[in-house]
């Protein structure tokens, strides 16, 4: 049985809500991803996931889509 772990990361250049959107778009339907809440006033992207899930994989598919993410 998977536990849930949460993951924090840093989206410097997130202005948005259409930023929020487009990153919680992307990531939502990653493998583990169970929950993904970004923050553009506190610059963070917050994930909840299976043990399976990949942080750095999400990290570097958030700057393959434009955005500065680094994992915190």
């Amino acid at each position: 049985m998977s536990t849930l772990s949460t993951h924090q990361i840093t989206v410097a250049d997130m202005m948005c809500n259409g930023c929020e959107d487009t990153i919680q778009d992307e990531i939502r339907h990653e493998p583990g991803v169970r929950r993904v809440s970004a923050n553009h006033i506190e610059e963070t992207v917050e994930i909840e996931g299976t043990d399976d899930m990949d942080v750095d994989a999400l990290v570097r598919r958030i700057n393959d889509i434009g955005f500065t993410a680094t994992r915190d």
